[in-house]
């Protein structure tokens, strides 16, 4: 049986365990500040289904996130509010990816029944100051024990303009191709984490309570980009996923690739290649785009934007340019829970 008193300021024998609650009174004991947009809806948490209401001008956008303990996450590396905040920023992050803007949320939690209810409150707080932060509504959701580990699915709805959704196939020839802040860095923080290094601070909290990436998807989207993906399986994943949905042929520039300088000293102690992170590491949840170079000194203009390559005609395929002029073709083998090994 796992251990959870250690993340709440109860003494072992003084929790309060979810069988003890129940189901009822504990989607009761967290309703509150649950809406942050009340001009959205119509009936929240309380009956049935949620009723929200939605501007005849906009398309919607849906996207839905699980995390599961011991695969997505561990209390050995991450504190009950990370696991909250951590999923948030999953599921904004696809929102983003479109350009668009988070509206409601609805949410569910498997969790075993010997499970203190202060981490569940902790993982509802992290939820619910990101939902905060981004205006977002929880309509509601489920709660159900489980004699598994403990599991958290959300479900994001968002809007975008009508027709205006950024697409992973829009892709041209000609594009140049760009990227926000660094990547590789929650693989860095997870890394430091594991082999449980001093130091290495910024990307600790990268991996602990990363931020999707929403002003600036919106940003990007107004100014005309073609395509768009967000990083949670890797650069070289995602930009497979651009390349295979466009059918064109990304060429990127390895010394181009923004890398932190603690991703540079954490492969240099476990003598890893930096960029490897970047390309394999998944979950900094940045967005990866191409848009038309007439976009260039714009683009340039924005704060947290760096070109690495161009789209050019061939096949579906990703190529890197290493320093020495080297070309790897860069395979879409970023995290994949099916992949055998």
């Amino acid at each position: 049986m796992l251990q959870y008193n250690m993340y709440t300021n109860r003494k072992p024998g003084d929790e309060m365990q979810l069988k003890d609650v129940g189901e009822f009174n504990f989607i009761r004991h967290i309703q509150d500040n649950t809406i942050h947009d009340p001009s959205t809806v119509i009936t929240g948490i309380g009956d049935d289904c949620a009723v929200y209401s939605a501007k005849e001008e906009t398309d919607q956008l849906i996207s839905t996130d699980t995390m599961v303990e011991g695969v997505h996450f561990s209390f050995h590396y991450m504190k009950p509010y990370d696991v909250g905040y951590r999923l948030m920023t999953a599921n904004l992050s696809d929102i983003a990816a479109m350009g668009g803007t988070p509206r409601q949320i609805v949410l569910s939690v498997a969790a075993p029944e010997y499970v203190d209810t202060a981490i569940l409150d902790e993982v509802y707080r992290g939820i619910k100051d990101q939902c905060a932060k981004y205006h977002l509504n929880i309509l509601g959701g489920d709660t159900v024990c489980t004699e598994g580990p403990m599991v958290w699915t959300v479900t994001i709805i968002g809007d975008v303009p009508k027709g205006t959704a950024i697409m992973r196939s829009g892709a041209q020839v000609g594009d140049i191709v760009g990227i926000t802040n660094y990547v590789g860095y929650a693989a860095t923080g997870l890394g430091a984490l594991s082999y449980n290094l001093d130091g290495y601070h910024m990307t600790k909290v990268g991996h602990q309570r990363p931020d999707p990436q929403i002003e600036l998807g919106q940003q990007l989207r107004q100014l005309g980009i073609h395509s768009m993906n967000d990083i949670s399986d890797g650069l070289g994943s995602e930009l497979n996923e651009i390349a295979s949905a466009s059918n064109v042929s990304i060429v990127i520039e390895e010394k181009a690739i923004p890398l932190h300088e603690e991703t540079y000293e954490l492969a240099k102690y476990l003598q890893t290649n930096p960029v490897d992170y970047a390309l394999y590491g998944g979950e900094d949840f940045q967005l990866v785009f191409t848009a038309p170079k007439s976009l260039l000194s714009k683009l340039e203009n924005l704060a947290g934007i760096t070109i690495i390559g161009e789209v050019v005609s061939g096949p579906a395929q990703v190529q890197m340019v290493t320093p020495d002029k080297t070309i790897k073709t860069i395979e879409a083998k970023g995290y994949n829970h099916f992949h055998e090994s």
